[in-house]
């Protein structure tokens, strides 16, 4: 496959949504972020030793997964879906709509689709063929890769205050919610209904680590120190505590 024909068609996509060659300081971030996870979808590939033909198309996963937010964004005003619409099954309709898989292989293009359409899914549904499974599981990862280095970085920085969308408006602190401690240690999903505060919000990130998938995922939450930074801006507390040794666990179990 020839990814290059598709990512730019994804570039000249987005460039549709330019205004004086700008796209506006919030869709700027989305298609950084979007660049990144690519990035971080080729590097999990190249680490669990996948083909060059698997390495592209999981480049083209991240580059795809996020196609819907431009529309989304124009269109509603808003990130949050649920205030708008599904963004991953926004963007498995953009994809089709425009066809943007013109030329590729069914196989292929069934596969990235899938990896589009189920990405933000709470679960990945079952009956999803072992191509599909395998590359959502894998932009699932790296979607959270950089969703965590997001606030990583910005702790890391001491920029929070620039950035108070990462924390959902909430201040720094404030107590974690006991659902939420709950289905970390049971090793679940939360919901984002359970959050409540600040603490909740890093808390149900790192629920996310019981449903990752590949070791080379967490070697690169390792590298990016992300629980140690974490830490820093969540309370003090027993249940906070149980939470970072469950979460370590939880990394080093790959």
């Amino acid at each position: 496959m020839d990814s290059k024909i598709y990512k730019d068609r994804f570039y000249s996509y987005v460039d549709g949504f330019r205004e004086n060659g700008m796209l506006g300081k919030l869709l700027e971030e989305k298609l950084e972020h979007i660049e990144r996870v690519a990035e971080d979808s080729v590097y999990i590939a190249k680490e669990e030793g996948w083909s060059s033909e698997d390495i592209a198309k999981a480049e083209l996963c991240g580059f795809y997964h996020d196609v819907g937010r431009f529309s989304q964004y124009v269109r509603y005003k808003t990130f949050s879906d649920s205030k708008s619409v599904n963004h991953g099954q926004y963007g498995y309709e953009v994809i089709l709509a425009d066809n943007m898989f013109e030329g590729m292989l069914k196989s292929d293009s069934q596969t990235i689709l899938d990896a589009v359409r189920f990405h933000n899914a709470l679960e990945v549904p079952k009956g999803l063929g072992e191509e599909s499974f395998r590359f959502t599981k894998l932009i699932r990862d790296a979607d959270k890769i950089d969703i965590f280095f997001q606030l990583t970085d910005a702790i890391e920085k001491g920029s929070l205050n620039e950035h108070t969308d990462l924390l959902w408006d909430y201040p720094i602190g404030g107590k974690a919610n006991p659902v939420i401690v709950e289905k970390l240690l049971n090793g679940s999903q939360a919901l984002y209904s359970d959050i409540k505060t600040a603490t909740d919000v890093c808390l149900l990130q790192l629920c996310w680590l019981n449903g990752m998938t590949y070791r080379s995922t967490f070697k690169k939450l390792k590298e990016n120190r992300t629980i140690e930074l974490i830490e820093r801006i969540l309370p003090n507390t027993d249940e906070v505590k149980a939470c970072l040794n469950q979460s370590e666990k939880i990394m080093g179990s790959l």
